[in-house]
């Protein structure tokens, strides 16, 4: 994932750009209750398995792992956007309400959904110090595992100790310093998405297979979703404050909405115009994550006006 030399894998900026869109669409007024839930089921989870996939071996056995260079890049693709922009939003509440908190600033050096929200800033901003926390942790297993014999192995248990240590923390209601609980249970979807890389490198160029596959999984994970749903505190899944439900479930949705995606992607890349729209979104999406919410709020504002009706069905 991380190298100047690396390939990218067009399916994959698909699937990212898909992600996207969910996140999007996910944040409309105009969506009713079961879609959202559906959305929310996997779309967070979703890119972090997208981000192991990505992830190359081979570059980091020659350029080493987790160096200074890592370190800056992931800094200056992800803190800086995330903080920049949370004093903006923040200062632009300000003025607007004109009154500013001193404890804002601190709330937002805290960085998760509820501190960034206390914050007046755009709450999706917890995402990108979560991305960072996740990467760095995963590089340095991928360190620890590189020097082992059996390195899928290592990799599988610590991907289970890492999933139970995002499940079953004990929660606060500010969260845990730049959602670190969240990044232990992204660490491992990382993990499971390196080691199915060979898997989706054989699948990338069988386009049917690939569309057998994702409607396999969609039809799977419309089964399985609304499972999930009574054994949640609220209406739907929300990974930022790690409101899962059934464990098992809950992955069992990730799973089934990663593979659904990922797959669709493969088949989307054969379809040209299809393709390089969800490409230039997919390798677009901070900005969009950034830009989008404000958009989509004041949209859906106007529309409740115009009395467009919500969508009240998946």
């Amino acid at each position: 994932m991380y190298g100047q030399e690396r390939k990218r894998y067009e399916a994959l900026d698909i699937a990212k750009g898909i992600g996207i869109l969910l996140v999007v669409l996910g944040h409309c007024l105009q969506i009713g209750t079961p879609l959202k839930q559906w959305i929310y089921a996997f779309h967070g989870p979703l890119f972090f398995l997208i981000a192991g996939l990505v992830w190359d071996r081979n570059v980091h056995e020659e350029s080493g792992y987790l160096n200074a260079y890592f370190l800056a890049k992931r800094a200056l693709r992800l803190l800086v956007p995330c903080f920049l922009w949370g004093l903006l939003y923040s200062l632009a509440r300000a003025l607007v309400s004109q009154a500013f908190k001193p404890e804002s600033l601190a709330y937002l050096l805290y960085n998760t959904k509820n501190s960034i929200s206390k914050a007046g800033s755009l709450t999706d901003l917890w995402f990108l110090s979560c991305m960072f926390v996740a990467v760095c942790l995963f590089e340095g297993i991928q360190l620890l595992a590189s020097r082992t014999k059996r390195r899928v192995w290592f990799l599988a248990a610590v991907s289970l100790l890492f999933a139970a240590l995002g499940i079953f923390l004990p929660r606060f209601s500010l969260g845990y310093p730049w959602s670190l609980d969240v990044s232990m249970l992204a660490v491992a979807l990382m993990i499971w998405g390196s080691l199915a890389k060979e898997l989706y490198i054989k699948l990338e160029e069988r386009q049917w297979l690939s569309l057998l596959i994702s409607m396999l999984a969609l039809s799977a994970l419309l089964l399985t979703y609304r499972l999930n749903l009574p054994a949640l505190s609220d209406e739907y899944v929300d990974l930022s404050r790690r409101l899962l439900g059934n464990p098992a479930l809950f992955l069992l949705d990730v799973l089934c909405g990663g593979v659904f995606v990922v797959s669709f992607s493969v088949f989307l890349a054969y379809i040209p115009l299809i393709q390089q729209l969800l490409c230039r979104l997919g390798r677009d999406t901070i900005p969009i994550l950034l830009f989008h919410k404000p958009v989509v709020l004041a949209v859906g504002t106007i529309f409740g006006k115009m009395g467009v009706p919500k969508l009240t069905a998946v």
